[in-house]
């Protein structure tokens, strides 16, 4: 039987390791702690004299689903949107099904009851100017 050298044993490690490394680096994976059913609100955040209103769902299997509320001069809008979420390297990233542009965002998980979202990316854009915050509706 033919023995291995000890070399290639070292190469074939090497190659291994690097393999791994670089398959455990960018791995897209969902913060359980964004899963569930979240509401918020922000007035002139996005857009002036525009008050919004929504519902999130955040599921585990990475997809998701927000109804909206807008009022603008005393008219009101319902809309929904459905697409898929996920985190990687501490972002939040949202994409709608309606559009191909992904936003991202960083945020900061505040106990279980709230996050704080800034924007980095809105519509393929960068844009660091609008913050938001969830508050969960189905505290365990």
């Amino acid at each position: 039987m033919k023995k291995i050298s000890p070399l290639f044993k070292i190469i074939a490690l090497a190659v291994f390791s690097i393999l791994i490394f670089s398959f455990s680096i960018d791995k897209k994976e969902n913060d359980t702690k964004l899963v569930g059913i979240w509401k918020g609100f922000e007035k002139d955040a996005q857009i002036e004299g525009v008050e919004k209103h929504w519902i999130q769902q955040r599921f585990a299997d990475g997809t998701y689903m927000i109804m909206f509320t807008a009022k603008e001069d005393c008219e009101v809008q319902t809309f929904t949107e459905k697409g898929k979420w996920w985190t990687e390297n501490g972002k939040f990233y949202e994409s709608p099904s309606s559009s191909k542009d992904i936003d991202v965002y960083s945020y900061q998980v505040n106990g279980e009851e709230s996050v704080e979202f800034k924007s980095i990316k809105l519509l393929g854009k960068d844009n660091n100017t609008y913050t938001f915050s969830d508050y969960r509706l189905d505290l365990k």
